[in-house]
């Protein structure tokens, strides 16, 4: 098999060339008292487990899209309708776009139409740092490795063939590197959601077309599960939690792009078996929406924002009335509080 290896140090542009770029000069976030962000969907989000959950851009309305770079606060413990924001100075307008984070939290970095933006904490910028060939469909994701601080983007390198190759990302130095074995049903998917698992040291992947899990070394191969009674939605998002021996997909647009859910299902990955959490109707139509922002701590799923109309890519936006909502996967029912680690 060959892999198509390139470098991305040999910069294009600079940050004076950068237009779409709004700067900022707080390397510390303005916290909840002076700071709420606009509620969005579509936001480029990751998440560094108990320490903070990030987001940057969005759909705002049907025909804006936002640019601010913000953060929900992972390390204080608070409840649903007084999150703990932060906010950082900058960002750039588009949605449904990559994001992943170092684990020592210096190098945030958002993909955005075949570019690398690095948010630099110790400098307090934007920059572009690196660009490369990159697949520009809208409703691609990615997944990053924690512990070799890479990202993983299914579908996200255009093949000659017109195929679409993973595409992997080191966070630290920006380096790209193509694998172009294709996935196995599809050429090219969007609206999926996908997250790494540490336990399994993998990308778990959850699209229309089926459950995958993804190796660089062993490539694509279907993940046989049992319990998932739905064809996966649209716009939904997963993540992994309870240290990684679970992972938690919730909503997303279904029937066709008729209806959003609020099902959340909860994957025992030693049993390989789905859980679908019971929710009453009233509750369900209430948290159901697609294209939300998602994290995790301990055994809490975060979720953020959303759009509560239906139909994946763009057919209007309305904001949840709840924005921030908070899962257990323990007690598999929703909460009205999210607790920091360590703290009760």
């Amino acid at each position: 098999m060959s892999r198509e290896s390139f470098t991305v140090r040999d910069v294009f542009r600079t940050l004076a060339k950068t237009a779409v770029l709004l700067l900022g000069a707080s390397i510390l976030p303005v916290q909840a008292q002076t700071y709420q962000p606009i509620c969005s969907s579509e936001t480029a989000y990751t998440t560094l487990e108990g320490r903070a959950m990030y987001m940057m851009g969005g759909v705002y309305s049907p025909h804006y899209f936002g640019s601010s770079s913000f953060m929900i606060d992972l390390s204080q413990s608070w409840s649903v309708d007084s999150p703990k924001f932060g906010h950082y100075s900058g960002g750039f307008g588009n949605k449904y776009f990559p994001g992943g984070i170092t684990a020592d939290g210096k190098r945030w970095t958002t993909l955005n139409n075949k570019y690398g933006y690095v948010y630099d904490f110790k400098n307090n910028t934007w920059t572009e740092q690196f660009r490369f060939r990159i697949e520009g469909t809208y409703g691609l994701t990615g997944a990053t490795d924690s512990k070799t601080d890479t990202m993983y983007i299914p579908f996200g390198y255009p093949n000659a063939d017109k195929s679409n190759g993973m595409l992997k990302i080191n966070l630290k130095t920006g380096d790209a590197v193509n694998d172009p074995r294709k996935h196995p049903a599809v050429a090219l998917e969007t609206g999926y959601a996908t997250a790494w698992n540490p336990v399994r040291n993998s990308v778990i992947y959850v699209g229309k077309s089926g459950v995958y899990e993804y190796t660089w070394e062993k490539g694509w191969t279907p993940f046989f599960s049992k319990g998932l009674d739905v064809i996966p939605p649209r716009g939904a998002c997963l993540v992994s939690v309870s240290n990684g021996t679970k992972m938690a997909l919730f909503g997303g647009t279904i029937k066709d792009g008729k209806a959003n859910t609020g099902d959340i299902y909860v994957l025992d990955l030693t049993k390989k078996s789905w859980t679908k959490a019971s929710v009453d109707s009233k509750q369900k139509s209430r948290i159901a929406r697609q294209t939300a922002a998602c994290g995790s701590t301990g055994d809490q799923v975060i979720v953020w924002g959303g759009n509560t109309v239906p139909g994946f890519g763009g057919n209007g936006f309305e904001c949840p009335k709840d924005r921030t909502l908070v899962f257990n996967v323990k007690t598999m029912k929703w909460t009205d509080k999210y607790v920091a680690p360590g703290k009760k």
